[in-house]
Parts: structure tokens; sequence; C-alpha cells
């Protein structure tokens, strides 16, 4: 049985307006000879939330109480869903885009230029879990640093080391700054892709109303499937990661 998370209501903190020192990343979809859908993002630079400008749409689909997740811990005062209002920004962009249809992605971050061709829900999939991450939402919130180095385009191997690593990372440090000798375990972070999944449910459900096709709803359920594996490998002894470990003579590197 799912443990339910025991947390106070959150109040919905006010995104600051965007300036010059935030941090961006940039989407591009190509498609054939036409204009590229651009998507920019901006980030606060200390706490890496994603900043939402006042003029970015605000639809009647992403208020807080149309398909609110059952495990969500915001405030009845918080108008807006975090996660739907930052996807908001540029859904109708692709709202007639079909799942399976090709496109180049080109991703920019300060640090790296990344370019892929892909299919238009593997592209949005990985744009949707880094808005996810950073908008905000308290049932997303342990994604964040995982955002703050954003890798699009992961496959399911390296999105599990990855966030093993961080959580595992994240605990030790948290531990020692409180003194803590207390032995650092996943057991949080299965908890936490737990109530994700939830939220993950809830959130193509929102996107109905918003989209004609169907390209980032089923972005959304390739989020939920690595929601739902990362338990499965911390329950059955990490069988989709363990032979990253491995070296030359089979053994596990140490």
């Amino acid at each position: 049985m799912r443990q339910e998370m025991m947390m106070a209501p959150l109040d919905c903190s006010s995104q600051a307006l965007m300036v010059n020192n935030h941090k961006r990343i940039n989407y591009k979809f190509f498609v054939n000879s036409s204009d590229p859908a651009t998507v920019n993002l901006a980030f606060d630079p200390e706490t890496f939330q994603l900043v939402i400008p006042p003029e970015a749409p605000h639809p009647a689909w992403a208020k807080l109480s149309y398909n609110r997740c059952p495990n969500c811990p915001l405030a009845e005062s918080c108008e807006y869903c975090p996660s739907a209002l930052g996807i908001a920004q540029f859904l109708p962009k692709f709202e007639h885009r079909v799942s399976h249809e090709k496109t180049v992605v080109e991703v920019e971050t300060a640090q790296r230029s990344i370019v892929a061709k892909t299919t238009f829900q593997s592209a949005m999939a990985s744009l949707i879990g880094l808005v996810c991450a950073t908008s905000g939402c308290p049932l997303t919130r342990f994604l964040r640093p995982m955002a703050r180095f954003h890798m699009p385009f992961a496959e399911e191997q390296e999105t599990l080391y990855r966030s093993f690593s961080s959580w595992l990372l994240m605990s030790y440090v948290q531990g020692k700054m409180r003194g803590s000798t207390a032995c650092v375990t996943l057991d949080g972070l299965k908890q936490a892709y737990q109530e994700l999944s939830v939220m993950n449910s809830c959130l193509a459900e929102r996107l109905r109303a918003g989209v004609k096709r169907d390209a980032a709803l089923n972005a959304v359920i390739i989020l939920d499937l690595f929601a739902q594996i990362a338990p499965d490998n911390i329950d059955g002894g990490f069988e989709d990661i363990l032979d990253a470990f491995k070296v030359e003579d089979g053994s596990l590197a140490h």
C-alpha cells in the first residue's frame, strides 16, 4: 500500500519577473523546412526554479482545482498547479503533434548544445520532465538537483543512474551538515517516485484538455514509466542498472 506523505499544506509562492541573470535552457524543434518551434526557459540562478513570464498563458486546465492530484500538498490558496502552468507556456505549439512524428531537436544550455533526431513524444518527455522538476511542485522537488545539470534524451539506465546517485549524494551531504551518522538509503526516493507516479496520472488527464493530438500525453506516459521503474529496481536488486558497474573481468568496479 502506498505510504502517504505527511506534509502540511504549502503556499504557492509567486514567480519573480525575468531578469538578465537567470539561467536559460532553450529547446528548438525542427520539422522539414518550416521554422523551428522554440521553447525558451528561464530559471532562478539560486534555486533553479522555473520562472514563468507574467504574459504566459494561464488556461483553466492549469488551475489547481482542475483534476487536482489526490496527494497534492499545496494550500487551497494556490490558484494554479505549478507543473501545469509551466507546461502551458509552450503546449499550444505542440497541440497538433503526433507521438511518433519525427523531429530534430536542439537543446542549448550554458555548458553545451545537444542535437538529437527523435520523435515528438521522446523530445517532449525530456522537455516536460525538466519543466515539472523545476516548476515548484512539491512532488517533483526531489528531481531539481538533476535538473540543474539537465541532460536531455536520457534513456532508462542513465536516468536511474543519475537519479539514484543524486539522491544518495544529497542524503549524504545533508547528513554531514546535521552531524548525522545514519545510514544513507533509497527508501525516501522510492516513496518520492511512488508519489510522482500519482501526479503523472493526473497531469496526463489535465493535458487532455489542452491538446488535440497525443504527443504531449505520451510524453507524460514515458516519464511515468521511469517513475515506476525506479521503485521496482530499489526493491528488485537494481537489475536494470547493475551492469553499469561491471569492469573487464566481470566484477563490479570499486
